[in-house]
């Protein structure tokens, strides 16, 4: 078990490199110095073995986090805070992880550089001058500048892959239904997934280990066993197929990235999986079909955001 002060300790690091970098990079809407030293005397209390135990953990502000504020990078929401936790920080919570703040988005979840938050846009901690990709840009990049090993994020189109690509990182969008969408604002209903940013894949493996699984608060998760993702990264990959659907690899690809995802085929062939090209012969209409389903499930979603609840009504 760690030591109780070196998690006091970190944490406090943690939260003195979040404030000292915020103001260069936006990466958080919030700092949570109180809630997280709560957090850390909960956990000594128990005083019991948790496999996150004292893991600073960041959480995109779409996420519910009780006590905290919520704002979806909207200023629709405020000072909103969340009166309940989503089943992904209960989860998270109960394994000892601390969360140390909200971090910034595109509005609402809808974009893919972090530049449409209504509190600013978030910076690419390689390069200020470059945007760290979205929506969970904040996300990605308190991950990148080594602030904290692992955050949440969420995808609908590309909000988890992306960022993490543009900053250098682990992005794990899991399958639709492996984690529990409950707590997280909905966007698009259809497509929403709550994904992991790590700075190694064994911190999302851990991660996801803990918080998937089937949650009676959200019909949408699967009713599946959760395996030991942490385990599954010491087997041997020999022998195991992966199809690589190379209608991926036509017009718009970039040179750059078309060459280091051939590398990494040529790595994985070469420790015994057989590679397989598969067909997909209708990726081609993705694009079109998520801007339909998108923006018609968005608009249905976000009107419960009108009204006195949450502020201003537009007339």
């Amino acid at each position: 078990m760690e030591d109780t002060a070196t998690m006091r300790e970190q944490i406090s690091k943690t939260l003195d490199n979040a404030e000292n970098l915020n103001p260069q990079l936006n990466s958080f809407l919030s700092i949570e110095r109180d809630h997280a030293d709560e957090r850390v005397a909960r956990i000594e209390a128990a005083n019991t073995e948790l496999p996150l135990r004292g893991l600073a953990i960041a959480i995109k502000d779409n996420i519910c986090t009780k006590g905290l504020q919520t704002t979806c990078g909207s200023r629709i929401l405020h000072n909103f805070r969340a009166q309940y936790d989503a089943t992904a920080i209960k989860r998270l919570n109960d394994a000892g992880a601390v969360v140390i703040g909200k971090t910034n988005m595109d509005e609402f979840a809808m974009g893919s550089s972090n530049e449409t938050s209504a509190f600013g846009p978030v910076k690419n901690p390689w390069d200020t001058t470059r945007v760290p990709g979205g929506s969970s840009g904040g996300s990605a990049a308190a991950v990148a500048s080594g602030v904290v090993r692992a955050a949440l994020g969420s995808e609908t189109g590309g909000s988890v892959r992306q960022p993490a690509s543009l900053c250098g990182i682990v992005g794990l969008k899991p399958t639709y239904g492996r984690i529990s969408r409950y707590g997280l604002v909905a966007f698009s209903s259809s497509l929403d997934n709550i994904g992991v940013f790590g700075q190694t894949v064994k911190d999302a493996a851990d991660i996801l280990g803990v918080i998937a699984g089937r949650d009676e608060m959200d019909s949408t998760s699967a009713d599946v066993p959760v395996p030991d993702y942490s385990a599954g990264l010491e087997r041997d990959i020999a022998g195991k197929k992966i199809g690589v659907p190379r209608e991926l690899f036509g017009e718009g690809l970039d040179d750059e990235v078309r060459d280091v995802v051939e590398k990494s085929i040529d790595n994985f062939r070469s420790l015994g999986a057989e590679i397989i090209d598969v067909e997909l012969p209708y990726a081609k209409y993705g694009i079109a079909i998520y801007y339909i389903i998108a923006t018609a499930e968005a608009s249905s979603n976000l009107a419960r955001c009108d009204g006195v609840r949450y502020g201003f009504r537009a007339e």
